[in-house]
């Protein structure tokens, strides 16, 4: 069965954003999963993102799908950055400091470096997007509590 959720995000992220691409539904991904663990909505007022990433294209554009789907953003002072060489975030809840910690997998990182440095076409792209959108939290992520 299709995800029709995870449909309507990767679109809102691919309109905020200009374009897809395998970062963004990364990013798309690991709100969706905290949002699920966390037994929140999108929008929470509550939520809190601190996201880990070393600020380069393409890798930057998980901020964007972090962004659309958790509704949690730079403006209104839900979604910081901090510099990493690993990528990851913590989602926290501010009313009772429940918190899960979403890292990409680093396997899955030298994968998406390896298919990129080719320079992919734009439709290429997009499949590598599609594809990790397509795959399993446990294929993508590790979670800390």
């Amino acid at each position: 069965m299709k995800d029709q959720n995870l449909d309507k995000r990767l679109l809102a992220a691919t309109d905020l954003h200009g374009h897809f691409g395998p970062f963004l539904a990364l990013g798309v991904r690991m709100g969706l999963y905290a949002l699920r663990e966390l037994g929140v909505k999108e929008g929470d007022t509550g939520l809190h993102t601190t996201v880990m990433l070393e600020y380069v294209t393409p890798v930057s554009c998980i901020l964007d799908g972090v962004q659309a789907s958790t509704k949690c953003t730079v403006g209104n002072a839900r979604l910081e950055w901090k510099h990493s060489k690993e990528i990851g975030a913590i989602f926290q809840l501010n009313h009772n400091k429940q918190r899960v910690e979403v890292w990409v997998k680093s396997a899955l990182f030298r994968e998406l470096k390896r298919r990129l440095a080719t320079h992919p076409s734009d439709d290429e792209t997009r499949q590598i997007g599609l594809d990790i959108a397509s795959r399993s939290d446990a294929e993508l992520f590790l979670r800390k509590r």
